[in-house]
This record gives structure tokens, sequence and C-alpha cells, in this order.
């Protein structure tokens, strides 16, 4: 007589996310909606399930969702919780206090904390959690370098592989992907793309993604910088549309203040884009400059690099070859 086969029971696994926006985070729990696993049930859930973008952002203080979600998590009693971003770290905090058996699991996807409420609740959730998982080694060396290794965890987030767009001859084509917000330092790379633009008066930048705060604030800065002929705004948009508006450009341009993965990156380098970028969170250990991208120094000389690229295509296909 054989032994029966044991018993599983079916577990719940949810991911908590504030809103669904475009940016990494959003996207990498969107890519584990349709995850099928014998023993798993996975669901995704945002706090306020109304904001998408800047203009919405005011209904995301409200107190209220918070303890909707609250009261979700204790109703629905998943086995394990995800918490991604400091408004999931509250929900994270009480949904552990009221259930203690609950596995809770810290999401972190930057080097830096975005304010001192972040501060404070990333790291109360933190001391709570079980498992504290980071998007690169960026965000775990400079957010929680002292929580003990055997509790943390790196998570990729490539969550796609691009197609190589065409190979074609360098042009003075530029463009963005994320939120046009502060933490991108887009002031930085107009700057940049003037100086370019100075030298080759057919550059144009294509800045794509959602308000987060800043948008009027950088088109103004357009106006200043006399480039709102050559900067065009396209809004959020889907990454098919994305990689579709990226065969139009030679160059990625991201001048980040801080990161995390910067995943938006690596999406470009796949592409076949040339990174120019500041080397923040993980971006300095996957992009050389000089040898697969142009890591900014000072401003004038990632514009002369840039500058030198667009005489020779040559040098530019092997950059290109090197980032891809």
């Amino acid at each position: 007589m054989t032994d029966p086969k044991p018993a599983f029971t079916r577990s719940l696994v949810v991911h908590m996310v504030p809103y669904d926006g475009i940016g990494g985070v959003e996207t990498a729990a969107r890519s584990m909606r349709n995850l099928k696993h014998d023993f798993i049930d996975f669901e995704v859930n945002f706090i306020f399930k109304k904001v998408a973008h800047a203009r919405q952002r005011w209904s995301s203080f409200n107190p209220f969702s918070l303890l909707s979600a609250i009261r979700k998590v204790n109703k629905d009693r998943p086995d394990v919780l995800i918490v991604s971003l400091w408004r999931s770290a509250i929900v994270g905090v009480f949904a552990k206090l009221l259930r203690p058996d609950l596995k809770l699991v810290v999401f972190i996807h930057c080097q830096n904390d975005a304010h001192w409420l972040d501060f404070i609740f990333t790291r109360f959730a933190i001391s709570l959690a079980q498992e504290v998982w980071a998007d690169s080694r960026a965000s775990q060396r400079e957010r929680f370098p002292h929580v003990r290794p055997e509790k943390c965890r790196i998570i990729s987030f490539v969550t796609r592989n691009f197609d190589v767009l065409p190979v074609k001859a360098a042009r003075p084509d530029f463009i963005f992907w994320g939120r046009v917000a502060h933490q991108k330092g887009l002031a930085r790379a107009l700057r940049i793309f003037s100086g370019i633009r100075d030298q080759q008066p057919s550059a144009r930048f294509w800045i794509i993604g959602p308000d987060g705060g800043l948008l009027n604030a950088t088109k103004q800065l357009c106006e200043t910088l006399g480039v709102t002929a050559a900067v065009v705004f396209l809004g959020a948009a889907t990454l098919d549309e994305i990689a579709t508006h990226a065969k139009k450009a030679s160059f990625y341009l991201q001048t980040s203040l801080f990161e995390g993965m910067a995943m938006s990156v690596v999406e470009a380098m796949q592409m076949g884009l040339v990174p120019i970028v500041t080397a923040v969170g993980e971006i300095g250990s996957y992009c050389q400059s000089g040898e697969n991208s142009v890591v900014i120094d000072t401003d004038e000389l990632a514009i002369k690099s840039v500058l030198t690229l667009l005489a020779c295509d040559a040098q530019y296909e092997e950059m290109r070859s090197k980032a891809i």
C-alpha cells in the first residue's frame, strides 16, 4: 500500500502598492498579476485605486483609504503581504500588529528615503518584516545596510526583454521615459540637451511620462533655455508605445538625482539606445563611461562626449553594441 499524497493548502500572497501608475514599482507588480501556481493565489492590491498621476495625488494622503486597506488585509487574511513604498509600509505595519502570524515582506525600490515619513514607516516595517527585498544592491546598501544578510534578497526587476531597434547612424535625437518628477532631475537633462542643440540645431528630445509634480516647471525651463520647439512631451505611455517612440532616438538621456535599479535605463540599453546617465543607484554598476554609455561627470564633458559620438558612426555603433 502506498502512502497517500500529502494535502496542500493554497496560500494567498498580496502585493500592496499605493496606486496604479507607470513607474517600475507598478510595472513589476502588474507583471505578477497573471501568476499561475498550484498552491499560490497572487493578488496586486492598490490602496488608492483611482490615483494614476500627480493631479490626483492629493487624494493619496487620505487616511480613510489607508484604514480601508488595513481592514481589507485583515479581512482577506493573506499568508504573505508584500509592501512597496512608504504608504504601503504603513498598511504593512498595522496589518502585522493586528495579526502577528502574517508574513510581512518589505520591498525597497530606491536608494534614498523620499522624506521623513518614508524614513520612519519603512524602517518600522523592516523591523517587523520576515524578509526585506531590494531591486538592486544600491538600494540595499543605502537603505538597510545593518539588516542581517539572511533576511535580505535582491529581486530582479527585468520583467521584459525588448527587441533591439534597427541599426542606424547616430542622430542628435534623445528620449526619456519616467515620471516628470524631482527624482528624475530633468532640469539637468534639458541643460545638457540645450548644450548639444547649440552645436546640432536639428536635435530633438522626446519626454514620455506622467506629471510627477514638475511638468509645468519643466516646460517653463524649456522656454527659458530656448528649446521648446525641440522638446516634445508625450505624456504617459505603455511599454509597447515607448518602444515605438524609441525608434526615433539614438540616445537615452536620464539625469536622476537618485535611483534604485533604474529599469528604464536597462530597457533603453536592451533596445540599443546609448544611455547618457548619472551614476546613481545601481546605474554605476552596469553603465561604464566610454564603454557602453556616457556617464555624466560634468555637463560640459557629457556634451563633448555626445558630440564626439555624433561625429563618428563607428564609435557610436561600438558603444551601442556594448550597451545591448
